[in-house]
């Protein structure tokens, strides 16, 4: 983030309460404005119907369609938006003082989804109501007065992100991934491999397989089929990297 008259980038664990900036001293936004976010999905539409959710501040969950812009109205202040395709994940942290166009991105060779974030010159000023007009602004398909919680619940958030059958060793089993840890099962074993990321020192490719190295130089070698590896390696990189820095 970046403030808007000094044009320097502010701390990035910075007090979100905070409304001065703190090497100039002016003011971050104004407050009671409204502003614009359009958000342009890139990408292929799958005969499966894939689509992108948005959460907005982790009470307002949007879907969008490959292909598609959507319009959203935001408070001047600041924001979160979490975008999620399947086992992809991205969190932007936005200082809102103007309208935006956000383009998001994903496809199944990065693993990631990337984004695009261009402010609207000569917009600070606010909603211009002439310019709701012409753009539709969307509803989102589901609301949460608690936030997050509640769209665990809803969402079903302890449902694994993703499961695959990979090999561990001699041994044939499920792995599952969760935001929060990983789990391998053998059918017919009751007994789960849990793997917590808190406790999770790096992630490195071994021939086809991905090594989860663990606190105290422990090893967990699993054999990943091809059409899922780099989504899989993006995806424990990422969740690891978000879990650990929360500590």
């Amino acid at each position: 983030m970046i403030c808007p008259k000094c044009g320097k980038g502010l701390p990035e664990k910075m007090n979100m309460k905070i409304t001065f900036c703190p090497m100039c001293g002016e003011r971050l936004f104004e407050a009671g404005k409204k502003y614009i976010i359009e958000i342009q999905c890139a990408g292929q539409r799958t005969p499966d119907g894939d689509t992108m959710k948005m959460f907005v501040d982790d009470k307002q969950l949007y879907e969008i369609i490959p292909g598609e812009n959507i319009c959203v109205v935001v408070n001047s202040g600041y924001h979160t938006l979490k975008f999620r395709h399947k086992i992809r994940n991205k969190s932007i942290d936005l200082l809102v003082n103007s309208s935006y166009l956000i383009k998001t991105y994903y496809n199944s060779l990065s693993g990631l989804i990337e984004t695009s974030i261009l402010k609207v010159e000569d917009s600070e000023g606010g909603i211009d109501p002439n310019e709701l007009k012409d753009k539709q602004v969307a509803v989102p398909v589901m609301e949460s007065e608690d936030g997050t919680r509640s769209f665990d619940v809803i969402l079903g958030e302890d449902d694994p992100d993703y499961e695959i059958k990979v090999t561990s060793g001699l041994r044939e089993g499920t792995l599952r991934l969760y935001s929060e840890r990983c789990e391998f099962s053998v059918e017919g074993n009751f007994k789960n491999e849990i793997t917590s990321y808190k406790d999770v020192a790096e992630v490195k490719k071994k021939m086809g397989s991905i090594d989860i190295i663990c606190d105290g130089n422990v090893h967990k070698v699993y054999s990943i089929p091809k059409d899922t590896y780099n989504e899989v390696l993006a995806y424990l990189t990422n969740r690891i990297s978000a879990v650990k820095g929360r500590e």
